[in-house]
């Protein structure tokens, strides 16, 4: 399906709405494991925890608005809690995944006395 200029992007092409099917059809016990083994359904609603790596185009930007999610204080992500799946969703720009990994390399060299660069 293409997206027609001014609507939502379709489903196929938003991956936020396509990590929330994925939960739901996890939770309809409709998915199997990659050795092929159904996995249960459950009474209760387990925790969901969505976690998008994307460039954080436009229509990009325009999907997370569209799903009530806040843009981080570094401006390099989105995060937040979609009732109707009852799922917490985090999406993280390619930029934001380079900084946080080159921040956490700088502390770990740095605890070590080794030179980061």
């Amino acid at each position: 399906m293409s997206t027609n200029k001014g609507q939502a992007p379709t489903e196929d092409k938003n991956p936020i709405a396509q990590c929330l099917d994925y939960v739901a059809r996890v939770r309809e016990g409709k998915v199997t494991t990659a050795t092929g083994r159904l996995i249960p359904s459950s009474a209760q609603e387990p925790p969901a925890f969505c976690y998008v790596i994307a460039d954080l185009t436009p229509t990009m930007e325009r999907m997370c608005k569209l799903s009530n999610l806040t843009k981080t204080h570094d401006g390099l992500g989105y995060f937040g809690y979609v009732e109707p799946y009852k799922a917490y969703v985090e999406v993280i720009s390619f930029d934001g995944l380079v900084n946080a990994a080159t921040e956490r390399n700088r502390a770990f060299f740095d605890r070590l006395g080794l030179p980061s660069s």
